[in-house]
C-alpha cells in the first residue's frame, strides 16, 4: 500500500534554480505592488508612484514569461486564465478611473486567490478538459 502512495505522489519536479527564480519574481511583484496599492489608497501623487507602477508591470510581465517558459500549456490552464484575468481587470481602470481602488482591491484578491489554488486546479486545462502539466 505504501508503494501505491509513493507512485501517486511522483511528479515532475522543477529544478531548484527555477523554484528560486519563481520565489524571487513573486516576492519582487508582491513587494512593489504592495507599495503601489498603498500609495493609491493613501492618495500619493501618481508622479511619486510612477517608478513603482513601472516595477509592478515589469515584475508581473517577468512572472508571466517565467510561467509560460515552464509550461507550454500555461496559457489555457486555470493558472494562465487567472493571470490574464488579473491583468485584464487592470484595463478597467483606464475606462473607469473612478473605480481605481475597488478594481485594485479585486485584482489583489484575485491574485491571492489564484496563487493559493491547489496544483491540480491550477494545472487544469480548459482546452484538454483535464490536468495537464
Amino acid at each position: 500500500m505504501a508503494g501505491n502512495n509513493e507512485e501517486g505522489k511522483e511528479k515532475k519536479r522543477r529544478p531548484g534554480w527555477v523554484q528560486a527564480l519563481d520565489l524571487v519574481l513573486r516576492t519582487w511583484h508582491i513587494g512593489v505592488t504592495s507599495v503601489l496599492f498603498g500609495g493609491v489608497v493613501c492618495a500619493v501623487s501618481i508622479v511619486q508612484l510612477f517608478t513603482w507602477h513601472q516595477l509592478a508591470i515589469a515584475s508581473g510581465a517577468a512572472l508571466i514569461v517565467s510561467r509560460m517558459c515552464q509550461s507550454r500549456h500555461w496559457l489555457y490552464q486555470v493558472r494562465g486564465i487567472m493571470a490574464l484575468t488579473h491583468v485584464g481587470l487592470l484595463g478597467i481602470i483606464h475606462v473607469y478611473p473612478e473605480y481605481l481602488i475597488p478594481v485594485l482591491t479585486a485584482v489583489l484578491i484575485l491574485g491571492v486567490f489564484a496563487a493559493n489554488l491547489p496544483g491540480y486546479i491550477k494545472q487544469w486545462s480548459l482546452l484538454h478538459r483535464c490536468r495537464v502539466e
